[in-house]
């Protein structure tokens, strides 16, 4: 199978700087574009301060991302890979299902994490949630 756009999730975390790691591999393999993918969460009280305006929280957002980007970036760049990057607000698996839906991706890839937090005993772990609905092939690496 030859991938033609793969689409990279990366929350800036070492899993899912692996899973770039894999992408960027890939994307070499297959001459495949490649779609940088981070979902920001605002939290409740950002979302419900009334005394934010609209500019401040998009530069919440916009530090979020930079931040989660930031080590995915520059190792594509060191290697002389373009990515198209998008940043995406809401809850990520929800919302990483929908990019994947919109973007025309037909391989997802992703970092995967043990499960130390109880949190994700219960839910799962966002690499799990996706993988349960997604209709595409998916690559979590470990």
């Amino acid at each position: 199978m030859i991938f033609e756009r793969i689409l990279v999730a990366s929350d800036g975390t070492d899993a899912s700087f692996r899973g770039v790691k894999v992408a960027a591999q890939m994307v070499a393999r297959y001459q495949a574009e490649l779609l940088l993918l981070t979902v920001v969460t605002v939290p409740q009280q950002v979302v419900l301060a009334a005394t934010m305006n609209q500019r401040t929280i998009e530069g919440y957002i916009e530090r979020l991302a930079q931040d989660s980007l930031r080590a995915a970036v520059a190792f594509l760049r060191e290697r002389c890979i373009g990515a198209e990057v998008k940043v995406a607000v809401g809850p990520p698996a929800e919302t990483i299902l929908s990019e994947i839906e919109s973007s025309g991706a037909d391989l997802v890839i992703m970092g995967r994490k043990s499960r130390d937090e109880p949190k994700d005993l219960i839910l799962g772990s966002v690499s799990y949630r996706v993988s349960r609905h997604v209709r595409i092939p998916i690559l979590l690496v470990p």
